[in-house]
């Protein structure tokens, strides 16, 4: 079955692991985007950890930026070492989603790669 992404809710395999909304993505079993436990945010392409549902907080853990997947603690998008392209860590579904976001949900709901 694998990863999916439909209004704003993650699942894996049919069970709802996370949900997105407003650049913050939580994790939990509610099909409800916005509830759940915050695990972290994205804000201007960079990625960053934290439980603070306010974008642009926390510790930056990586980036996105023309296709291209790096991890770094700088809040420069461009910045730090290359780990891939954003279709290395895509989620079915999630075609019409920002590419920040679709890595940073697969990174907090998926499988770590930072």
């Amino acid at each position: 079955m694998g990863v999916e992404f439909k209004n704003g809710v993650i699942k894996d395999g049919g069970r709802v692991v996370g949900n997105v909304k407003r650049d913050v993505i939580r994790e939990g079993s509610s099909s409800s985007p916005g509830s759940g436990r915050v695990v972290g945010n994205v804000k201007r392409d960079v990625i960053r950890e934290g439980s603070s549902s306010s974008p642009g907080s926390g510790r930056v853990i990586g980036n996105v930026k023309g296709g291209v997947v790096r991890r770094g603690s700088s809040s420069s998008a461009g910045s730090g070492s290359k780990l891939g392209k954003t279709r290395d860590y895509s989620i079915k579904g999630a075609d019409y989603v920002d590419e920040t976001i679709m890595v940073a949900c697969y990174h907090f709901l998926v499988r770590r790669i930072f």
